[in-house]
């Protein structure tokens, strides 16, 4: 099995071409909705982290620090291919890491429906009553939570 490396980048690395391809390809083109990369990538309050696999990007995800010093995950993109794989978990574990290392009080995400389990398994709680649309998509969400008590 080929090892799964995170890499924190910056909005203008080159590889950032293949996480909108594996944005689009991941969140949206199932929906039959058209490419659109303007994702608001550049500022100093976002981070971007890349999973790799044999030289290519196989996971994406990004991490927006609040003004209240919380961290909001977004954009949590994997090929669907290797879902299941663990670069799922590699992902969230990095991002909970670097969540720490700037020394943010939580992080929380809103995850589609069929993802909760995905996030409760790994320390996230659901804090929304009942699911809601997303804004692109329509398919339900729910807000969960990441406290990080040592921050």
């Amino acid at each position: 099995m080929t090892a799964t490396v995170c890499e924190w980048i910056a909005s203008d690395d080159p590889r950032m071409s293949e996480v909108h391809e594996l944005r689009h390809e991941a969140l949206f083109a199932p929906f039959g909705l058209p490419r659109d990369d303007r994702w608001d990538d550049e500022g100093a309050d976002r981070r971007h982290v890349i999973a790799v696999r044999g030289g290519a990007v196989v996971g994406y995800a990004s991490l927006l620090i609040e003004p209240d010093r919380t961290g909001h995950v977004r954009q949590v993109s994997v090929r669907d291919a290797l879902r299941g794989s663990g670069v799922g978990r590699a992902l969230m574990a990095e991002v909970a890491a670097e969540a720490h290392r700037l020394g943010l009080t939580g992080v929380w995400l809103n995850a589609r429906v069929t993802a909760e389990g995905f996030y409760q398994r790994l320390g996230y709680r659901t804090v929304s009553d009942t699911p809601f649309p997303s804004g692109r998509t329509g398919v339900p969400h729910v807000r969960m939570e990441l406290p990080l008590h040592d921050a």
